[in-house]
């Protein structure tokens, strides 16, 4: 039987721009007539770079903000997510997933259903998500330790040393109310890396309300609203590593959460602040 992890490396090998660039285009075309009646509310789209690097930040509350960004967006971007996604085929990757913030509301049903697909279509999703430009991440757990290197930040500086737009996820997971978890102090520690490389890349802050936007019938419940920010930059002098992570962290937080008042007006209080200071 043939086992996905002895195939890591031939679907782990880059593919070139110019082909990613193709079949993202051609998936983004695709999205847009099976989401057709999906009207996408934006504001200050103009911040996002016309070329060259930049990484895009937004709070996280499911699946739709990134259909959205794809649709709206017109560069092609490398989007980090759950290195898992990809070996759907395997028991090991299922179980992490299912051991994860992400999977561990999945009822029977969504389980048995994963299992299925992904016995299925294992090797065809793993294929298309690398061809698409996805920049996998382990999921990281009590029960699943990380481990050196696996968390894409290799891929993600070059990346962006390459001039692509970057699209991550902060919190490391998400909330369906809109409610944000505090952001990873490892978005400092990737300015730092690209600031040892002597790469000053923008970060652009976007503050999203797509949760349950999308109906069964691919319409749309109510018209979701994006909201990008002013790109923000940050050099790291030296000094205390760790306070300067948590600062860039902090810091596009903070401006995540003043535009989220433009993008979800009747959003729950953010309670990140307290969180950050109970720990």
């Amino acid at each position: 039987m043939n086992n996905p992890e002895t195939n890591r490396r031939e679907f782990l090998s880059p593919y070139s721009d110019a082909a990613r660039s193709l079949f993202y285009f051609r998936i983004k075309g695709i999205l847009s007539r099976i989401f057709g009646r999906l009207r996408c509310d934006v504001e200050g789209l103009e911040h996002v770079p016309q070329s060259g690097p930049a990484i895009l930040t937004m709070n996280h509350t499911g699946w739709e903000e990134i259909l959205c960004a794809i649709l709206i967006v017109p560069r092609p971007m490398r989007i980090i997510g759950i290195r898992e996604l990809m070996y759907l085929d395997d028991p090991v990757g299922r179980a992490r997933i299912f051991d994860s913030a992400y999977g561990r509301g999945f009822g029977p049903v969504r389980r048995g259903l994963t299992i299925l697909l992904g016995n299925a279509l294992g090797g065809v999703i793993r294929r298309w998500l690398r061809e698409f430009g996805f920049i996998p991440a382990r999921v990281f757990t009590p029960a699943w330790p990380p481990l050196l290197g696996s968390n894409g930040w290799r891929e993600t500086v070059a990346a962006l040393a390459a001039g692509e737009l970057v699209l991550l996820f902060p919190e490391g997971g998400y909330k369906r109310d809109g409610v944000m978890r505090p952001f990873k102090p490892g978005l400092g520690m990737l300015v730092r890396w690209l600031n040892r490389r002597h790469l000053d890349v923008p970060i652009v802050p976007i503050a999203q309300r797509t949760a349950g936007c999308v109906s069964w019938t691919l319409g749309h419940r109510y018209t979701p609203r994006l909201v990008f920010g002013p790109p923000l930059t940050f050099t790291f002098d030296g000094g205390n590593r760790r306070a300067f992570d948590e600062r860039v962290a902090r810091t596009v937080q903070d401006r995540i959460d003043a535009l989220l008042r433009r993008a979800w007006p009747d959003a729950p209080p953010q309670t990140y602040r307290l969180a950050v200071r109970s720990t």
